[in-house]
């Protein structure tokens, strides 16, 4: 499967930059989007990109929050 990214908006990568990394210069978070639908285990790199199966397809407005996810 094909893997796309996308930007997230400023008021989240100020979030995630304060956050511990998962591993080397990356996130694993859990997104949560307005509709209700929560995507589990979803990297983030750098803090600022988010890595969406091609499948996915959301833009930044449709994410309601962001968080770290639980190992």
């Amino acid at each position: 499967m094909e893997t796309r990214t996308l930007k997230l908006p400023d008021n989240f990568i100020n979030i995630l930059v304060n956050l511990p990394e998962s591993g080397m210069g990356y996130q694993i978070v859990k997104v949560i989007l307005r509709s209700g639908k929560v995507l589990h285990k979803q990297k983030v790199l750098n803090s600022e990109i988010l890595l969406l199966e091609e499948n996915e397809l959301i833009q930044a407005r449709d994410i309601a929050n962001i968080e770290l996810e639980n190992n």
